[in-house]
């Protein structure tokens, strides 16, 4: 079977069993299939507990081998001791994917745990069973309601794909959930970060990847796939372990090699990978992409309600490759128009006094950032503004929609702060059509991070 495939019922299972399905309920049961049925998901459900008939009203199995259909997937939630002799069972029943919850494999300090580490692969090379984790939250599918995980889970049909080796990474912040799609590969003993690039390659649903990397055991063919996928796609990686102590803490938790930080920041940046230094620019670059269009120049203007904000906002690009642009003859001529005799128009454009001005101030910011806009000699424009009442902040946010409906093709992101940004960023972000953050300097990164890739795309 062709990877893409096998990943395939690892993510877009059409039937399910839980080996190991528990009868309790409730918030804190970890009842992977009372989730499912919350989620709406569609496909079969098969739980196996030998001590029940149903859960949850559906009818349960004492065995793996007493299901008469086919199973895309199997959901192993069982001791560590018996998982080789439940993944013997779903092989022979013809199961082809299984995903291992359980912990203490090649993560584990005692003996046994490396032993049954050694079974679970003797059983891959021997059975043909693909298996996920041990020790993983499984996958996720907001596109068809699944999620694999013991611990609930809100699923957004975001354009994006994480590749992980934590489930924290399902959760996500309050203003971006990353679950569009997720794998967690856990210890990875078979399924690793080549076979799932290889299916967010080649998904239509998905528009950037990222990858939480604590190690790996294949970095040679990784690098080469990366390589081919970020030709197509943006990759963002977040590699951790760049102490000597975290490099011994991520030995415990995933049992894989994590390497030399300075070799992998020239490794990835050959393969075209963009590497973040920590889990806020991790969400916030993967956002961006899942919104944001290419940069066809490095030229960025400024539109700020104060010179404070748009000093923050060009001391932030500073060490960076963008440009605070000077603004052509035209567009400075059109917003000199506007603007109060005493006002000297440049890059940060002040718009405030020029809001001042007019009757309809929301129309004069308007044509604001209607000029800058459309200017084809800029590659993106930076907004800023203050969220001071609830009121203001849901006039920003249908403003910022309007503007970026209008102006599809250019780049364009905002700093949006004061008390009620978070409502503004969050409703942003649900509408997906416009790119918002708390911070001027978390904008400004996020934009150096689309010149980075845009650079490569372009042949830049």
């Amino acid at each position: 079977m062709k990877i893409v495939e096998v990943m395939k019922k690892f993510v877009e299972p059409q039937s399910v069993a839980i080996v190991g399905a528990t009868r309790k309920t409730g918030e804190f049961s970890l009842n992977i299939m009372e989730h499912l049925i919350s989620y709406g998901y569609q496909g079969k459900l098969y739980p196996i507990n030998p001590n029940a008939s149903e859960i949850l009203g559906i009818k349960a199995y004492a065995d793996i081998s007493e299901i008469a259909g086919p199973v895309d997937l199997a959901l192993i939630v069982t001791a560590r001791e018996i998982v080789p002799d439940m993944l013997r069972s779903c092989a022979h029943k013809g199961i082809r994917c299984a995903s291992v919850v359980a912990q203490g494999f090649s993560d584990a300090l005692d003996r046994e745990g490396h032993e049954l580490s050694r079974r679970l692969t003797e059983i891959v090379q021997t059975t043909g069973i693909r298996v996920l984790g041990p020790n993983t939250f499984g996958t996720a599918n907001a596109f068809i309601n699944f999620s694999s995980s013991f611990a609930r889970i809100k699923l957004d049909k975001n354009p994006v794909g994480i590749v992980c080796q934590s489930g924290l990474f399902f959760h996500g912040l309050p203003e971006f959930r990353l679950t569009g799609k997720c794998i967690d590969l856990g210890n990875a003993c078979d399924i690793g970060f080549i076979e799932a690039l290889e299916y967010f390659e080649n998904d239509p649903q998905v528009k950037v990847i990222g990858l939480h990397i604590e190690g790996v055991n294949n970095p040679q063919g990784l690098l080469k796939t990366m390589a081919r996928v970020t030709t197509q796609k943006p990759v963002i990686v977040l590699k951790t372990g760049r102490s000597e102590q975290a490099a011994k803490a991520m030995q415990s938790h995933t049992g894989s090699l994590a390497g030399n930080s300075l070799l992998w920041d020239a490794a990835l940046q050959s393969a075209g990978a963009i590497r973040v230094n920590d889990l806020e620019e991790f969400y916030d670059t993967v956002r961006m992409f899942s919104l944001a269009p290419l940069l066809k120049n490095n030229k960025i203007a400024v539109a700020t309600f104060s010179g404070a904000a748009g000093i923050l906002a060009m001391d932030a690009m500073r060490d960076t490759e963008l440009e605070i642009a000077n603004l052509s003859d035209d567009t400075a001529a059109k917003l000199t128009r506007l603007a109060p005799a005493w006002l000297k128009v440049g890059n940060p454009v002040d718009y405030w006094p020029i809001m001042m001005g007019y009757p309809d101030q929301g129309r004069a910011m308007s044509e604001v950032m209607d000029i800058l806009l459309s200017d084809d000699e800029l590659g993106g424009v930076l907004f800023t503004q203050v969220a001071f009442t609830p009121n203001i902040g849901e006039t920003i946010k249908m403003f910022l929609n309007y503007l970026a409906e209008k102006h599809p093709h250019k780049p364009f992101m905002s700093a949006v702060s004061g008390t009620y940004n978070g409502d503004c960023i969050n409703g942003l972000q649900q509408d997906g059509k416009h790119l918002a953050f708390h911070t001027p300097e978390r904008a400004a990164r996020a934009f150096s991070r689309l010149w980075q890739y845009s650079k490569l795309r372009n042949g830049l």
